[in-house]
């Protein structure tokens, strides 16, 4: 047997591909395991070039690709060794498939650089991105923005539907978002519901706010998941650089704190990054990395606020409201930490403590109180959409032997808004046990009337930005006035927050409020100073039977104007009333029934006809006279025409004259 017949042996029964080829690479034989990796026979292999470059010092093997007739390239490792044939010297060329290596080390690339559930970048790729945009934005000069994104209301939703139908979401916020952005832009998968938005090359610092503001309006509309309906939102922080001076990865870091301002500021909104943000950062992120340990070593204590009854004055209930005494940082708002808690997810922690530390301490408040008397606590929606929320209200009760009845559970009328469907059965659960409802912060929330109609609330509580300027604005006095008839035709009971003034509470008594709490009465307090304001406090109302006389009031910033017609109406009976601006008017508007008001035109804080009409449309059985030595006519004319006053006159003023206008005013 010839040396070339043993090789051609050799060869076919070599269970790799194995090729003869020419120095010069031209193919002479191939083996049937090459026929098969290569999808062509031996007599359709020869003579072709095999595109594949050997070397002599190839026997640890190259890597290349081999066109196969389909079209399609074969990843390849080959390597040679040189053999004669037929008295020529060759090469031997063995190939090995390296398709599924190669498809391997993609998955591992993969698994290294983008996050599993959403297939985008991770954090790993977007820093290498990142830092690429700020490498070629030095380059070009164009301005580089990075947007940090955190989902809204995500959790509870995740933690009540379940993680699968969570995830789901999560891709569709993806495909949203990603309809949004430039081939050359860069969206990330920090984790959770966290993403990371790289915007290069832009021509304007607005291109970004643009884009962030669509993207934020996309996530807003609802997502339709397995017949639910689900709502959520996003914030969004911007941060952006045109100087290329600093380190790139400090741009991911500015984003997010500006951030966390848009969820301060009310959520579903972005906000830019600038410096003022970063000590108020480095304070949150204290508090965040404190919050944990300061609930296990019992840093936090209830202080409670008395509610009152506005037709008696008595104390009909508390609110208890958490304080946090921590013990290098001093006493710390709510407003700093209960946001952290919920983003955080230790709100479920606190609150549990909560409503178990009110419960057990009301038993002993109560015995002070009336019998209808209740304790108010604040609860979060994370806290609510939990399954074993009922069970743990049910058991601060058993605990702490507290009749249902005595327990309000107050929410916010935005976790309505945000998840009207998951709520309903919740609340009912609740009722069946005999707590009571109430929605705080009310007309802030943009609630749809529908769910106060059928779901089973109690209480309603005026938000106190209504109540602040209650007695000096039309429009908060009006928008009051509706909150308490409509409650009431709805069969509910009506609370205002945030009372500083006997006028407010004064207006609010005439109004028809139920209840009243706020720093006019008593500030919130710690239990055992609770304790002493309950014994020695005594309701008290004025009993003073109402003035048969009609009550005048004056209102000029000029002392002797006030005095002259003072002693010139007292001569008719008059009970008479001062005020030197529209201010302190609306003050004594607020607490005594005045029958009519003679006011300047010409005063520092408001006009005369514009403080007549403030007061046509919150007292309109009160007649309105203007008296003024300006001549503003046209002003005068249409509050003439228009009814918001009922005459008006000039100084210096004919004293008979204003004596017949009062009496024609008291007329009608």
């Amino acid at each position: 047997m010839t040396s070339d017949t043993l090789l051609l042996q050799l060869l076919e029964d070599m269970p790799t591909a194995a090729l003869l080829v020419t120095l010069e690479r031209r193919i002479l034989y191939a083996n049937p395991a090459a026929e098969k990796l290569l999808q062509q026979t031996d007599s359709e292999l020869c003579d072709k070039i095999l595109p594949l470059q050997l070397t002599e010092d190839a026997l640890l093997g190259n890597t290349g690709q081999l066109e196969l007739p389909n079209g399609k390239q074969l990843p390849v490792r080959h390597f040679n060794v040189p053999t004669v044939w037929h008295g020529n010297t060759v090469r031997m060329v063995h190939l090995e498939d390296v398709s599924a290596v190669q498809g391997l080390q993609q998955q591992l690339s993969d698994l290294v650089n983008y996050d599993g559930l959403t297939g985008l970048p991770n954090r790993g790729l977007l820093e290498d991105r990142l830092k690429q945009a700020f490498s070629f934005g030095q380059r070009n000069k164009g301005v580089l923005a990075v947007v940090f994104f955190d989902l809204d209301g995500f959790k509870p939703i995740n933690d009540t539907l379940g993680h699968e139908l969570g995830d789901r979401l999560l891709k569709q916020v993806v495909e949203r978002l990603r309809s949004y952005i430039r081939p050359s832009d860069t969206l990330a998968r920090l984790g959770g519901d966290e993403f990371v938005l790289i915007l290069p090359d832009l021509s304007h610092i607005g291109d970004a706010a643009a884009v962030t503001e669509r993207m934020l309006q996309s996530v807003a509309e609802p997502f339709e998941l397995d017949s639910n309906e689900l709502h959520i939102s996003a914030s969004a922080g911007i941060a952006t650089t045109e100087l290329y001076d600093e380190d790139p990865l400090q741009l991911i870091r500015q984003a997010d704190m500006a951030m966390f301002e848009a969820k301060r500021r009310g959520r579903n909104q972005y906000q830019w990054f600038d410096q003022s943000l970063d000590t108020r950062t480095v304070k949150s992120l204290k508090i965040r990395n404190a919050l944990q340990s300061g609930i296990e070593q019992k840093q936090f204590e209830l202080h409670y606020q008395p509610q009152f009854d506005l037709h008696n004055n008595d104390v009909v209930g508390v609110e208890s409201l958490v304080r946090w005494n921590h013990p290098t940082m001093g006493m710390i708002s709510p407003a700093e930490f209960i946001q952290i808690a919920e983003n955080t997810g230790e709100i479920v922690r606190l609150g549990r403590w909560i409503l178990r530390r009110a419960c057990k301490d009301f038993v002993q408040l109560k015995q002070q109180m009336p019998n209808k008397a209740t304790v108010s606590v604040n609860i979060s929606a994370i806290q609510l959409l939990r399954h074993e929320f009922v069970d743990e209200v049910a058991q601060a009760l058993r605990e702490s032997g507290l009749d249902a009845r005595h327990l309000v559970l107050e929410m916010t009328e935005s976790v309505l808004v945000e998840y009207p469907q998951l709520i309903s059965e919740k609340l009912a659960k609740l009722n069946q046990l005999g707590v009571k409802l109430a929605l705080d912060d009310f007309g802030t929330g943009y609630s749809s009337l529908s769910y106060l109609k059928d779901l089973p609330v109690s209480w309603v509580k005026i938000d106190r930005s209504f109540i602040t300027e209650l007695t000096h604005d039309s429009r908060d006095a009006a928008i009051t006035e509706g909150i308490i008839s409509m409650a009431h035709h709805l069969q509910l009971e009506v609370m205002a927050e945030g009372v500083e003034t006997t006028a407010q509470r004064d207006y609010l008594r005439r109004s028809g409020c139920d209840a009243m709490q706020g720093f006019l009465m008593a500030k919130p307090m710690p239990k055992p100073q609770l304790d002493k304001f309950l014994s020695q406090y005594q309701a008290s109302i004025s009993t003073d039977e109402p003035s048969s006389e009609a009550t005048v009031m004056i209102v000029d910033d000029e002392e002797n104007v006030n005095k002259s017609l003072r002693r010139l109406l007292m001569r008719d009976g008059y009970h008479i009333l001062t005020a030197n601006s529209a201010n302190e008017a609306f003050d004594l508007l607020a607490q005594h029934n005045v029958d009519v008001v003679i006011s300047d035109h010409r005063m520092p804080q408001m006009q005369g006809v514009e403080f007549l009409t403030h007061v046509r449309s919150m007292y309109p059985n009160t007649q309105r006279i203007v008296l003024t030595a300006y001549q503003d006519e046209e002003a005068l004319a249409r509050a003439l025409n228009e009814g918001e006053v009922f005459r008006f006159l000039t100084k210096p003023w004919d004293d008979e004259t204003i004596r017949q206008s009062v009496r024609a005013a008291l007329q009608g």
